[in-house]
C-alpha cells in the first residue's frame, strides 16, 4: 500500500537577501497558499570579496530556518522543502552550509541552478498574473537577478545573471543615503550585464511588451511610487533620485522592513531601472516571488504545462 500524498507542503526560498517561507494545503481546487513568514538575513553579505558565507550570516540563517521547520511543522507540514541559490551557488562553503542545515532541520533542501531558478519562478507566476502576450520577468534577487522572457506563457530564454541588490551595494554603494553617482554605477553595471548576455537578447522591446518585476524590490518599489498611474520608466527615475535622500533607517520605516533589507533596496531599484532602460516598456508590474509556488505546485504534481519552447513543462 502506497502512502497516501501530502496534504500540506511547506517550501522555503534561502535567498541572498532574504529566507521566504510559504506552505500550502492540496484541496479540491488544486493548491491553496495559507502562511507566509519572511526574515532579512543578507546570507551573501560580503561574498563578492571573501567567497564565502560570513559566520555571522550563517548563524542567523541556521536560526531562521530552524525557526522556519519548525513553525512548518507545528502548521501540519508533513514536508518542507527548500531552494537556495546565488549565495550558495558561488560560496566555497555553501554546500557544506547547506549539508548542516539539512542535517539540524530536516529540511529538504536543494542548490538551484538558474535555469531551474528560473522554471520555478515562472511557474508560480502562472498563478497569480496573466501571462499572454510578450513579456519580459526580472527577478531581482540579492546576488543574482533572473531575467526571463516569455510569450504567451512559453519560456523563450532565461538567463540568472550575477547582479543582484546585496552584491551591487556591496560593490558600489559606500553612503547612506547613497550618492546619485554610486546608483548610476549599479544601473550602468546592471544594464551591461543584461544587454551583454547573448542568451536573452535582444530583449523585446517597446509597446506592447510587458515589463514583470518579481519579489520584494518590485513590491517597494510599487510602494514607493507616488500617484494610481503605476510603475513606468519616469516614476522608477523619480524613486531613484528620491533615494539619494532617504537614509535606510528612515526607509524601513517608511516601508516597514529591516533596516538591512532597506539598506540594499536603492541597488535593486537601479538594475530594476536599467531593466526597463532595454525594455522600454508601456509600464512595468509588479508580482510575489513565484520560486516557491512553483516548488509546491511541482511537489503536489501540479506544476502548469508552459515550461520552456520545446520542454514538456517545469523541470
Amino acid at each position: 500500500m502506497t502512502d497516501p500524498a501530502p496534504r500540506i507542503l511547506a517550501a522555503i526560498d534561502i535567498g541572498s537577501n532574504s529566507i521566504k517561507l510559504t506552505v500550502a494545503r492540496r484541496d479540491e481546487n488544486g493548491m491553496e497558499e495559507f502562511h507566509w513568514a519572511s526574515e532579512t538575513v543578507r546570507l551573501g553579505e560580503g561574498i563578492e570579496a571573501t567567497k564565502n558565507l560570513g559566520e555571522a550570516r550563517m548563524a542567523a540563517a541556521r536560526e531562521t530556518l530552524g525557526r522556519f521547520a519548525a513553525e512548518a511543522r507545528e502548521l501540519g507540514a508533513e514536508r518542507t522543502l527548500a531552494v537556495a541559490t546565488e549565495a550558495l551557488r558561488v560560496a566555497a562553503n555553501g554546500r557544506s552550509f547547506l549539508e548542516r542545515i539539512v542535517g539540524e532541520t530536516g529540511i529538504e533542501a536543494e542548490i538551484v541552478d538558474g535555469d531551474r531558478e528560473a522554471d520555478l519562478t515562472f511557474a508560480g507566476l502562472a498563478t497569480t498574473i496573466d501571462l499572454a502576450g510578450a513579456m519580459v520577468v526580472a527577478d531581482i534577487g540579492g546576488a543574482s537577478t533572473e531575467v526571463i522572457v516569455a510569450r504567451d506563457g512559453k519560456v523563450e530564454a532565461a538567463r540568472s545573471l550575477p547582479i543582484g541588490s546585496g552584491r551591487f551595494t556591496d560593490r558600489f554603494v559606500q553612503r547612506d543615503p547613497p550618492h546619485r553617482d554610486e546608483l548610476a554605477r549599479c544601473r550602468a553595471a546592471a544594464r551591461e550585464a543584461v544587454d551583454g548576455e547573448p542568451a536573452i537578447t535582444p530583449l523585446p522591446v517597446g509597446t506592447g511588451v510587458r515589463l514583470t518585476l518579481v519579489g520584494g524590490t518590485g513590491e517597494y518599489l510599487g510602494k514607493l511610487v507616488d500617484g494610481e498611474q503605476g510603475i513606468t520608466a519616469a516614476n522608477v527615475d523619480r524613486v531613484l533620485d528620491r533615494l539619494t535622500r532617504i537614509p535606510a533607517t528612515e526607509l524601513a520605516e517608511e516601508l516597514a522592513v529591516a533596516e538591512a533589507r532597506a539598506r540594499v533596496l536603492p541597488a535593486g531599484v537601479a538594475i530594476a531601472a536599467a531593466v526597463a532602460d532595454l525594455v522600454q516598456p508601456d509600464a512595468i508590474g509588479v508580482a510575489r516571488s513565484g520560486i516557491r509556488t512553483g516548488l509546491l505546485l511541482e511537489a503536489f504534481g501540479l506544476a502548469p504545462g508552459g515550461g520552456r519552447e520545446g520542454d514538456d513543462g517545469v523541470r
